[in-house]
């Protein structure tokens, strides 16, 4: 039902920014594969190794930096957190929340990962 009023409204000339879904559980989507990666935190310049198997949200618990986690799956955009794309590697967005615009400078946390093994993302922390 969603996918018809997002068509019918793209149809009409609405800009894809004024458009919102808001899922109540997570969509079918095509399987991941995790690869490790690399986060900076910008503030301090420490880096963090972020294993295939893990989250970075829970590298970053695990390294004393807190970030608030509701759903653990890219439904809330509870921990989502700026980036700087200009330093960072590709991102692989796998959210259901942020749109086009906000994906060019924030990151959902808890699931979303650079794209490539060894991929950095820096973030503003």
């Amino acid at each position: 039902f969603m996918d018809g009023a997002f068509e019918a409204a793209t149809a009409h000339g609405w800009p894809g920014d004024a458009l919102h879904r808001e899922y109540f559980s997570v969509p079918e989507a095509d399987a991941w594969v995790n690869q490790p990666f690399e986060l900076m935190l910008q503030k301090s310049g420490r880096r963090l190794t972020v294993p295939a198997e893990r989250s970075a949200t829970d590298v970053l618990a695990e390294a004393g930096v807190v970030i608030d986690v509701k759903c653990s799956d890219g439904l809330c955009g509870v921990c989502a957190r700026t980036y700087d794309a200009s330093v960072s590697d590709d991102v692989e967005h796998r959210d259901f929340v942020l749109g086009t615009k906000e994906r060019a400078h924030k990151i959902v946390l808890c699931c979303s990962r650079a794209r490539h093994a060894g991929g950095l993302i820096a973030l503003d922390l």
